[in-house]
């Protein structure tokens, strides 16, 4: 009967001593919203390996693993002891790039950060556009618009902004229609356009700019394309009394400069008309680079006081004016009117 007693003894003892050895897997998110891991928790016998994931909520992407290894979103841990592994998230950033058009600066003043700055997902940023002196603001472009100011924006994505800014009026002289942009709901982009000594006269066009990397960043610009067939001095002008708006050349609006984009060097001609047809002479600058943007500069000084009534309301451009061999196509943009 002992014997049985102490058989029966022996087979639980070793029975015990094969049950297997288990460990807990506990995981967290840090910040709590900014994702979720898988499994949550779970038991794992010992030597088994854990296989873990996180997953980022909207806004967040993974950072790294605290409690384990590696900086993927996928991970796994051996399981020879209870273990808590961390999933850390960050919030994703985002560029505010802003441009300014005329005279003056934009502020931005920090009204709430995601987290850490350039700029955290969720950041709040209040733009303001200050003109400088004898500037005036006008309207925001880009990826938002009006004319409030200043105007508070919500970074969710990558975002460009661009300040409009005009001279104020200044004893008449100022252009209001200007500067022609060509932009939608600036000046130039709905314009009544006339092309003339052009063959076939092919209608100037308001297209994407063939190249924004540059000096000349805007969306839209103007295309014409001077044909072989044309006269040297193929052009394109407004429509008298309502387009340009009505001003006089002084002081403060005299230096007119105009960006192009050409294929070729040659003469770009510019001249002002009134009502009546009289206009002053063309000033002809030539460019002096290709298949890139440039400004040049045109001093109508010397439009100051002339004319029958000296009141302007059309411009007339000549953008190729040259004899040519081939069809030259021109872009143009971005005309403003200043002083020295």
């Amino acid at each position: 009967m002992k014997k049985i007693f102490l058989l029966t003894a022996l087979i639980l003892m070793n029975s015990c001593s094969k049950d297997p050895v288990t460990h807990t897997l506990f995981t967290s998110s840090n910040p709590i919203n900014g994702g979720s891991v898988s499994p949550s928790k779970t038991e794992f016998s010992n030597g088994e390996s854990a296989e873990i994931t996180a997953s980022a909520s909207t806004e967040y992407v993974f950072k790294n693993w605290t409690g384990a290894s590696g900086i993927d979103s996928k991970t796994s841990v051996l399981m020879d002891m209870d273990k808590l592994v961390t999933a850390n998230f960050i919030k994703k950033k985002y560029t505010l790039n802003t441009e300014t058009e005329g005279e003056g600066s934009i502020k931005e003043t920090l009204i709430k950060s995601g987290a850490i700055t350039n700029y955290n997902s969720g950041t709040i940023i209040e733009l303001e556009a200050i003109p400088s002196d004898g500037w005036k603001f006008i309207e925001w472009k880009g990826d938002i618009s009006g004319d409030k100011n200043p105007y508070i924006i919500t970074l969710s994505s990558n975002k460009l902004v661009k300040s409009i800014f005009k001279k104020k009026d200044a004893g008449g002289g100022a252009v209001s229609n200007s500067p022609i942009d060509f932009e939608t709901g600036g000046h130039g982009s709905d314009w009544t356009w006339t092309v003339f000594e052009n063959d076939s006269n092919p209608p100037l066009k308001i297209v994407s700019n063939p190249n924004s990397s540059g000096l000349n960043t805007s969306l839209k610009v103007a295309k014409i394309t001077a044909l072989k067939a044309g006269a040297p001095y193929v052009g394109c002008e407004s429509k008298h009394g309502s387009d340009l708006g009505t001003f006089k050349f002084d002081s403060s609006n005299s230096i007119v400069k105009i960006m192009v984009y050409k294929s070729v060097i040659s003469d770009v001609g510019l001249k002002f008309a009134e009502f009546n047809g009289e206009a002053q002479p063309e000033i002809k600058v030539s460019n002096t680079k290709i298949n890139e943007w440039e400004e040049l500069t045109f001093d109508l000084s010397g439009s100051i006081g002339k004319g029958i009534t000296g009141i302007i309301d059309q411009i007339i451009i000549f953008p190729d004016f040259n004899a040519r061999t081939t069809d030259n196509v021109i872009y143009f943009d971005n005309i403003t009117f200043g002083s020295n």
